[in-house]
């Protein structure tokens, strides 16, 4: 069943040194454990998604989406409703249908948002394998065969320039952030060697070859959520590979689509890590005492149903017993089965016993 629903799982890949196997569901983003004997698969929590349903970002997105919807209207109404004398003149199903296209205006928004990071995403990595394998040849290609959309070129180039003015030295891009103790998992951006820029904006501390994780995000805002997801990410790698060390400092780095800058939120020192990895713990601790709700709650609403269910169906089989569905049609001139014994309903049985005395 779980296949069914996850048609697109990957192949079990190894972690912790081959003694777990995980797989992965891209449409649904979602990891798995897959049991070595059985096959079988345990869902783990997913970092994002913990956060999305701990934390309620709802109100500037309403505030974000009431304000597109308006915008649109306006616009959609200046375009076909201005008659001769500047007055809007509509019919009722030119309005409605405005509306309707309006509705749609968030959605429409955040699905080519999203599609923009993707393709930014996925050429800031095809660059970052290009450099850990030293691959000149490769990384002309990745330049050579950028998209045409210039927001996915400036995020890709603010990227680049976060890299060159901080000398970042890449050691991991794309990798799965594991954790057993705790049964969650993610997918990490990036592990590198950072050294402190010139900008004392960006960095008033001078510092040099400190082991940092990147994220990259093309949203229009930073979220405080995004360091609590980070410091998961940390905390998963330090599990799984005690050998590399701590990660020291961690940068969330917003890449603008419209100017080609980059927006960095740098998180150093340790401090940082553990006030907000308690953060995300806190998180997924709500998030699981919710579902351990739910599933308490769901398990009594079904009794009920269950309970209500059968109670209309004895008061169905009583209302058959003395009339039928067919005995308002039934002539009396064959013997029925009104009931699920075999036998009729009174009703059917009178008037056939009355026609055949």
């Amino acid at each position: 069943m779980l296949i069914r629903k996850y048609a697109d799982l990957t192949l079990p890949t190894p972690a912790y040194g081959g003694k777990v196997h995980t797989c992965f569901s891209p449409s649904k983003w979602k990891h798995f454990l897959v049991d070595k004997d059985t096959g079988a698969l345990e869902p783990l929590d997913g970092v994002t998604n913990v956060l999305k349903r701990a934390v309620d970002k709802s109100q500037p997105l309403m505030r974000w989406a009431v304000k597109l919807a308006l915008s649109r209207v306006r616009s959609l109404i200046l375009a076909t409703g201005i008659g001769g004398d500047g007055a809007v003149q509509l019919f009722v199903d030119e309005l409605d249908k405005i509306l309707t296209a309006a509705k749609q205006a968030d959605t429409e928004a955040l699905e080519d948002a999203g599609e923009v990071g993707h393709q930014a995403h996925g050429v800031i990595e095809n660059v970052i394998r290009a450099i850990i394998a030293g691959d000149d040849k490769r990384l002309d290609e990745v330049f050579c065969t950028l998209p045409d959309d210039d927001r996915v070129v400036n995020g890709v180039t603010a990227a680049i320039d976060w890299m060159v003015q901080h000398n970042v030295r890449w050691l991991k891009t794309e990798f799965r952030a594991l954790s057993l103790k705790h049964k969650c998992c993610g997918t990490a951006d990036g592990l590198a060697l950072v050294d402190s820029c010139l900008d004392a904006e960006c960095c008033p501390n001078h510092f040099k070859d400190r082991l940092s994780l990147a994220d990259w995000k093309t949203s229009n805002y930073l979220y405080t959520t995004y360091l609590w997801q980070t410091s998961c990410y940390v905390m998963c790698h330090e599990e799984e590979f005690p050998e590399i060390g701590q990660i020291e400092d961690r940068w969330i780095l917003r890449l603008d689509k419209d100017d080609a800058s980059f927006d960095p939120w740098h998180a150093e020192g340790r401090e940082a890590q553990a006030e907000d990895l308690e953060g995300f713990l806190c998180c997924l601790a709500l998030v699981r005492a919710l579902e351990r709700t739910e599933t308490r709650m769901r398990a009594i609403v079904d009794a009920r149903n269950a309970i209500r269910k059968a109670r209309k169906l004895l008061e169905k089989q009583e209302q058959d017993r003395i009339a039928c569905p067919k005995s308002k049609e039934y002539k009396g001139v064959r013997l029925t089965k009104c009931l699920p014994d075999g036998t009729q309903c009174a009703a059917c049985a009178k008037l056939y016993t009355e026609n055949h005395s």
